[in-house]
C-alpha cells in the first residue's frame, strides 16, 4: 500500500471513529453531558492535587491512579464506576494513615452519590452511606488530626451531604423518566399522523393515478390510433412512475420514515447518477437543450438523509419541465460529491416564447425539501438575475439528526 493510500485510510478510520463518538454522544440527555463535564472538572482537580501533593508510598499512587480511571469511565459506565468509587474511597480512609497525600476522594465520592441516584435503589442509598460513613468515621477516630472531621458534628453534615447529592441524582432520574414518557407520547402520535397522511395520500394520489393508468388502457383497446396520436405512452409511463414512487412514500409513512432494505444497497452515486439519466432523457425527449454532469465519487449507501437530496433533484428536473420554455432557454446541472457532502448547482433561462403556457406554481416542492435539508444542516440557495434562475445546494451526507424537530432534554 502506498503512502498516499495509508494517509487516506488513516484519516477515513479517523473520521469514522469521530462519527461514531458524535453518533453516540447524540444520545446522551442534558443530565449525561453534565455528568460529563463534573467528571472532567474533577479529574483536573484530581490531577492537580496529585500534582501539588503526590503520594509517597506505592499504595497511595495506586489509589491515585484508580481514582483518576474511576473518573475517566464516569460518563460511560456511571454506576459501575460510582460503586468503584465508593469502595476505591472507602480503602482510602482505611490506609490514610499508611499515605495521607495524594487527589483527594471528596468531590469523586459525591459524583458517584449522584450517579447512583440516577438508579433509584433505596438499597444502594443505605449501603453506600453505610460504608462511607463508616470507613471515614473510623479513619476520623483513629487519624484525628489527618482526616479533620469533628465526632459527630462533621459526621452527620457530610452524611447530609451525601443523602442530598444522592436526592439530586433521584431528580434527575424521575425527570428523565417524564422525559422518556412525553418522547413514547410523541412517537405514539407521530406514528399516528403517519398512518393518517399514508391513507390521504393513498385516497387522494393512489386512487386517481390508477383511474388515469386505466382510463388509458380504456382509450388504448377501443382506439389504438388515437392513443398513439395523443402520445397516452408517456402519459401511462409518467402515471404509472407517479404511482410507483407514491406507494414507495406510503410505505415509508407506514414504516415510521424507514427505508426498504433494497434502496440501502444502492450507493448515493449510482443512484445520483441514475436520477440525472432519467431526468436528462425525460427533457431531451421534450426537446429541451442542456445537460447534467457529476464530479467526484462518494461510495456512501443511500439513507434517510441522502433521500431527501434525491428528492431535490428530482424536483429541480421537474420545475425544469414545468416552468422553462425549451424553445427559449438552456439549463445546466452539476453536482459534486465527496464521501461526506454533495454540492449541486442548476441554472436555467427564464426567457418565455409567446407560445410557451407555463404550468401553475404550487410554491411547496423547494420550499419543503429547503427546511429538510436545513435540518440536515444544509442548505439551499435560490436566486433569478439576468433572466436567469440560479439555484445551488450544500448537504452533509453523514451527521447527526434526523431531519425532524425534537424537544431539547
Amino acid at each position: 500500500m502506498s503512502r498516499r493510500n495509508r494517509g487516506n485510510s488513516t484519516h477515513e478510520a479517523v473520521l469514522r471513529g469521530i462519527h461514531g463518538i458524535r453518533r453516540h454522544m447524540a444520545a446522551w440527555s442534558i443530565a449525561d453531558k453534565v455528568i460529563l463535564c463534573l467528571s472532567v472538572a474533577a479529574l483536573v482537580v484530581a490531577t492537580a492535587e496529585w500534582i501539588m501533593n503526590p503520594p509517597h508510598t506505592v499504595v497511595g499512587t495506586l489509589l491515585a491512579v484508580l481514582l483518576c480511571l474511576i473518573l475517566a469511565l464516569m460518563p460511560w459506565k456511571s454506576h459501575m464506576a460510582a460503586w468503584c468509587m465508593i469502595f476505591v474511597g472507602a480503602i482510602g480512609d482505611l490506609l490514610v494513615g499508611v499515605d495521607s497525600a495524594g487527589p483527594s476522594t471528596t468531590w469523586a465520592t459525591l459524583l458517584a452519590m449522584v450517579s447512583l441516584g440516577r438508579t433509584a435503589r433505596a438499597w444502594e442509598c443505605v449501603l453506600s452511606l453505610v460504608i462511607t460513613l463508616s470507613t471515614v468515621t473510623y479513619a476520623a477516630i483513629r487519624y484525628p488530626d489527618i482526616m479533620g472531621y469533628g465526632i459527630p458534628d462533621g459526621i452527620a453534615n457530610l452524611g447530609v451531604s451525601l443523602l442530598c447529592v444522592y436526592l439530586i441524582g433521584v431528580s434527575i432520574r424521575y425527570r428523565q423518566l417524564h422525559y422518556t414518557q412525553q418522547e413514547t407520547q410523541r412517537q405514539i402520535e407521530q406514528t399516528q399522523r403517519n398512518q393518517f397522511m399514508a391513507s390521504l395520500f393513498h385516497e387522494a394520489v393512489s386512487g386517481n393515478l390508477t383511474r388515469i393508468i386505466v382510463s388509458a388502457e380504456c382509450i388504448q383497446r377501443k382506439d389504438p390510433d388515437v392513443y398513439e396520436r395523443c402520445g397516452m405512452d408517456d402519459i401511462v409511463h409518467y402515471a404509472d412512475d407517479a404511482l410507483r414512487q407514491t406507494h414507495q412514500a406510503i410505505d415509508m409513512l407506514q414504516r415510521d420514515g424507514k427505508m426498504p432494505d433494497a434502496t440501502k444497497r444502492i450507493t448515493v452515486q449510482a443512484a445520483v447518477t441514475s436520477v440525472m439519466a432519467s431526468g436528462d432523457r425525460r427533457l431531451h425527449d421534450l426537446e429541451y437543450q442542456g445537460c447534467s454532469d457529476v464530479q467526484g465519487e462518494c461510495n456512501l449507501c443511500v439513507d434517510q438523509r441522502s433521500l431527501v437530496f434525491l428528492a431535490l433533484l428530482r424536483e429541480v428536473y421537474t420545475n425544469i419541465e414545468r416552468h422553462c420554455d425549451p424553445h427559449g432557454s438552456t439549463y445546466r446541472i452539476h453536482i459534486k460529491l465527496t464521501d461526506d457532502r454533495v454540492l449541486l448547482s442548476q441554472t436555467n433561462g427564464t426567457t418565455r416564447t409567446e407560445d410557451w403556457i407555463p404550468a401553475p406554481e404550487s410554491g411547496r416542492g423547494l420550499s419543503l425539501l429547503s427546511k429538510q435539508i436545513r435540518r440536515y444542516g444544509g442548505m439551499v440557495n435560490m436566486s433569478t438575475d439576468d433572466e436567469q434562475w440560479q439555484l445551488s445546494c450544500s448537504m452533509p451526507l453523514v451527521g447527526d439528526g434526523d431531519g425532524l424537530f425534537t424537544e431539547p432534554r
